[in-house]
């Protein structure tokens, strides 16, 4: 009989995790300029998007809860661009490098949880160069859009 895995729990943000956030920042930056879409320069700039998503969350736009497995942060799921009807929200998914194989997990928590706030649709933007992530989104049921995403870099 084989034991079923720990489960991917998600709770609020506790003033506690500041030292999660900022371990996580300096052990894996590049992972979080994926989960915030910006880059992240100095630990100033990391502060600034982190107090963003702070505000959303008091705005009620945006959720942020600490992924756990046995009592252990590995990470954060947040959706945002919420709106007043919660008609849709944007997920983003950050894991530890050494915890993303409990990816699946955590996404199918995170969409869980969606649905207990009453969101109706999802939004998740994934790099065309994560191929991972890529296989992720669509194993757990998203489809790409119809809709084309352009940028133009203004540097």
């Amino acid at each position: 009989m084989s034991k079923s895995p720990d489960p991917i729990t998600l709770r609020s943000v506790l003033n506690d995790d500041q030292q999660h956030f900022r371990a996580w920042y300096e052990n894996d930056r590049e992972g979080l300029e994926q989960f915030f879409g910006v880059e992240l320069p100095s630990e100033e700039e990391y502060t600034i998007q982190l107090n963003r998503l702070f505000g959303q969350m008091q705005q009620y736009t945006a959720r942020m809860l600490i992924a756990e497995i046995r009592d252990m942060p590995i990470g954060i799921m947040l959706v945002n661009d919420l709106g007043p009807e919660l008609e849709a929200g944007r997920v983003h998914i950050y894991l530890t490098p050494k915890k993303r194989r409990y990816a699946l997990r955590t996404i199918q928590a995170g969409i869980a949880e969606a649905k207990k706030m009453g969101v109706q649709l999802l939004v998740q933007t994934v790099r065309s160069d994560n191929t991972s992530a890529i296989k992720l989104t669509k194993k757990v049921g998203f489809v790409p859009s119809p809709v084309m995403t352009f940028v133009k870099e203004l540097r």
